[in-house]
This record gives C-alpha cells, structure tokens and sequence, in this order.
C-alpha cells in the first residue's frame, strides 16, 4: 500500500467512526509514536475506562432501586437475561427436531399400519419410505429426544424440592446418566440457594419481626416498615444473583439437550433425510390418489373401501412445518425489514418530491407548509389512522404482507420521510450555479441535466438526508410495533412488558442495548455510503 493510499484509507477510518483505529496504524508505520499513544489513551482507553465507569456506577446504583419486579438489574443479570435469550433459542431448535421426529414417526406407523391400501397405489412407492435402517434411525432419534427432555424437566424436578434428601429421591427416578450428574449439580450449587431464598420469603411474609401485629404503636409500626423495606431490599438483592445462578444452569442444560439431540450418527440423519424427501415426493400422487378417488364416488357411486384409511395414510405424508414462537434473532430480523421497507417507500416518495421542490421554488413554497406541519407529528398519532385506512384498503385472503406489518412501515414511512426530503430539496437548490451554466453551454436535455449534473452535486445532502430517516425510522419503529403488534423489538419490549416475571427489567435492557447498538452500526453504514458519495 502506497503513502497515498495508506492516508487514504486513515482518512476514510475516521470519517466513518473508526477513527481510532488510526493510531494503531500509524504506530505500525511508525509515525510519530509519541502522538500516537496519546491519541490511543484519549480515543481507546479514556473511552473504555468510561465505560466500565458507567458499569461500576449502574451495577452500585441499580441495587438501591427496588421495583414490583425485584431491584432494577445491573450488568450480570443483563449480561444474564441475554444468555436467557439464547437458551430460547436453542430450546426452539430442540422443540422443533422433537416435531420433526414425531412427524417421522407418524408417518412410518401409518405406512405399517396402512400397508394393504399402499398395495394399491397406482404409481411407483419409494422404497425408502419404510427400511429396517429407516425404522433403527427413527428409534434412536426418539430416544436422544427422550434423553434431552429429561434433561432440561432436571431443574424444575429438583429446584422445588424443600430438602436436600427429597431432592436424592428425586435423582433415583431418573432414566438417564446425563440427567443424573446435572441433578447432582443442582443439588450441590443451586438447591441450598433456593431453599434459604424461599425461607427467608416465607420469614419476612409471616414474622412479626417485620408485619404489624395489634397493639403495636405508631413508634414501633416506623420502625417494623423500615425494617421490612431494608429486608425486601436485601431478598431483591438474593434473586437477582439466584436468578443469574439458574441462568448458568439453564444454559448448561439446554446446551447438553441441545448436544445430545443433534448427535445423531452422520449415517442415521442422511436415512431421516431421504425419506424425508421420498414422502415429500409421495405426497402429490397420494393426494392425487385421493382426489381421484372421491371423483368417482360422485361419479359412478362406487366406493373405494380404504378411503378413510387413504384419507389418514395422505394426513401422515402432509409437510407439517413447525410453527413455533420466534426467536429473539427471529424479531431482530423482523424489525430489520420492516424499517428497511418503510425506508425504501419513504426514499422513493422523498427523493422525487424533493427534487422536484428543490428544481421549482414555486413548489417549493407550495409544499413547506405541508413539511412543517406533519414533520413534527408523532408516529403514535400517525399509526391509528395508518391501521384504519390500510385495514379497510388491504383486503386480502391470501395477503402478500401481514396487516401489523404493513401497519408498522407504512408509520415509519411517513415518520422518516421529511429528512430526505428537505434535504434533497435543499442539496438540489444549492447546486453550484458554474455547473448549470455548463449544462446550459453543453444544451443538455433536461433527464441529462439532472443525472449528470444535479443529482450528483446534491448527493451528499440526499445522503445526509436519507441517513437522518433511516435513525429517525429507527426509532419510530419501536413504538409502531409495540401498537401495531408486529412480530419485531418493540412486540418483544411490550411482551416482556406485559409478562412481569422476575428476569422482566433484565429482557427489556438487552432490547435497549440492541436497538441502540443495531441504530449505531445502521447509522455507520449510511455515514459509509455517504463518504463514498461525496467529493472534496
């Protein structure tokens, strides 16, 4: 790499917010050292040390507020709730193999059972839609599920047991070793935790240490209030770290479960897999079968005598997808299309019309008043009238979008759309008069003047601009899916919301840091884009 090119692509690291990356790079160019680790002690360290700062200040302050929750959670039991997030996730692919596996299963013993009425299929049977390998692979494949259930029912089989002796008795019903050695875990770690928790719940709800008994005085009513306060503090306190110990468990056993399931030997998964694809490929001619089969009842009033038993074999070779609950990268996802749908009607309708404006200043002063009055309006007024009209336009029955979505975009369309443009507005008026005069030299049509001259002098403005409506969307998409209940961030934020468990505070605080992490890495890249754009 060239000198050039070297500062080149400095320039570019902090124009995009990687500036401090810089000084690593000229320390390996060996430029100046001493500035150069000034400049990593103001731009990294400074900056980290902030950082954990913030962390120590949270982690104290938060154990002094206490909710109907428990105490407002600080870094671990957030650092927690996210571990909580990804153990959802690994028990949906655990439920969704167990489905796949009962769909298998049904399938082979229909196949047996209904065996005289596969005689008289008219075409060609796969053979391997029922094998002796087929039938060891689907056994095996249920007892690893067997295995994995076990395993994850271990906590809450040993946890609500109020000593450590009935918890051994407990141990002795289970099947497997793998369950076993985590219950032994449970009782060694996580038992006596939860034992002294639920004592000391039981003590502070029934002690007249703390509750108010008749005849006490007003003095001594003070006091127990006080007291009681300092002790549910402290029990808030003991959750939290219980919560992040079962936290620690959960993870262990839904990885194992997770282990255990998918360690189904390479030979018995390719078995599953074909006859998978056989029975897929078996099912049109079975329905085709069945269609053929009720035609000529009507027709002739000849009956085919296994057509109950036809109608059950084509039920058990039907695709069954598993329809589970999405996962939380599932709705980030989700959230992630619908501002980049919004954003991109929100850009197709701004940039036009403001390139129009931007062109004619009679327009211009036409549309400003429009701007400045539904600029300023809050998605939360925009949604009802979003859902009305879009409720009674989109009339579908077999809709290409879900109503919430839509719903969800088309607010955050109409949020975003200002930014971009006013900006290509004002990035189209301000064109540098020289250029136009060269237009005019040149007679360039009025499609070239725009493509060629315009458009690109008024690049970096629509970018500014476009980049403004993608945070601006950003954030007002939260609030539409939380109305609109569209499957994304702000369904999550309001679910947890809703659900008031023990581990609500700590799920809402991971939503908070991804939505504010995913706005800053959507914001980086449009400052990207906008760099490429733009000329000195």
């Amino acid at each position: 790499m060239n000198d050039e090119t070297f500062y080149r692509f400095i320039s570019f690291l902090k124009k995009i917010r990687f500036g401090w990356l810089a000084p690593f790079f000229l320390l390996l160019k060996n430029e100046d050292p001493k500035t150069q680790f000034k400049a990593i002690f103001s731009g990294v360290v400074t900056p980290i040390l902030s950082v954990f700062l913030f962390m120590w200040v949270w982690e104290i302050t938060s154990k002094q507020i206490v909710t109907k929750f428990g105490t407002v959670p600080g870094p671990k039991q957030v650092w927690s709730a996210w571990k909580g997030l990804g153990n959802e996730m690994r028990l949906e692919k655990i439920k969704e193999q167990e489905h796949v596996h009962r769909t298998r299963s049904k399938r082979l013993s229909s196949i047996e059972r209904y065996s005289q009425v596969l005689e008289d299929y008219p075409g060609d049977i796969n053979q391997k839609i029922n094998t002796p390998e087929l039938k060891a692979a689907i056994e095996q494949s249920g007892q690893l599920v067997e295995q994995a259930n076990e395993l994850l029912e271990v906590y809450n089989s040993i946890s609500t047991a109020e000593s450590v002796q009935e918890a051994q008795l407990r141990v002795e019903n289970l099947q497997f070793d793998s369950s076993k050695e985590l219950a032994h875990s449970v009782i060694s770690t996580l038992l006596p935790l939860e034992i002294a928790y639920r004592q000391h719940e039981a003590e502070i709800n029934s002690s007249d240490k703390w509750n108010p008994v008749e005849g006490d005085s007003e003095k001594v009513l003070k006091s127990k209030q006080s007291a009681l306060t300092r002790e549910t503090k402290m029990l808030a306190m003991e959750k939290g770290s219980l919560l992040i110990e079962r936290q620690k468990l959960t993870t262990r056993s839904t990885k194992q479960a997770h282990d255990i399931i998918t360690s189904l030997p390479k030979g018995m998964r390719q078995e599953l897999s074909q006859s998978d694809k056989a029975a897929m490929a078996m099912a049109p001619g079975l329905n085709s079968w069945y269609q053929e089969v009720l035609r000529k009842e009507l027709e002739t009033g000849e009956k085919y005598k296994g057509k109950t038993r036809l109608k059950m074999l084509l039920k058990a070779f039907e695709e069954k997808p598993y329809s589970g609950k999405d996962t939380y990268i599932g709705q980030i996802v989700t959230s992630l299309k619908t501002v980049f749908f919004g954003f991109c009607i929100a850009s197709l309708i701004a940039i036009p019309v403001g390139l129009v404006c931007g062109l004619n200043p009679g327009i211009n002063n036409a549309f400003n008043p429009i701007i400045q009055i539904f600029k300023p309006v809050s998605p939360l007024a925009w949604l009802p009238i979003v859902m009305i009209v879009v409720g009674a336009l989109y009339v579908s029955d077999d809709p290409m979008f879900e109503l919430s979505f839509l719903n969800s975009a088309i607010t955050v369309a109409l949020c975003s759309l200002w930014p971009t443009l006013v900006n290509t507005s004002l990035g189209v008026a301000s064109t540098d008069k020289d250029y136009l005069n060269v237009a005019k030299v040149l007679k360039l049509g009025w499609y070239k003047k725009i493509t060629k001259i315009i458009l690109p002098a008024a690049m970096p403005l629509v970018f500014t601009g476009l980049r403004l409506s993608l945070g601006v969307g950003w954030m007002v998409l939260i609030a539409a899916e939380m109305l609109a209940q569209n499957p994304g961030l702000g369904k999550f934020v309001w679910d947890m919301f809703q659900n008031g468990s023990s581990e609500t505070l700590s799920m809402i605080m991971v939503a908070v840091f991804t939505i504010g992490i995913i706005g800053f890495l959507l914001d980086t890249i449009m400052l990207s884009l906008q760099e490429l754009v733009s000329f000195e």
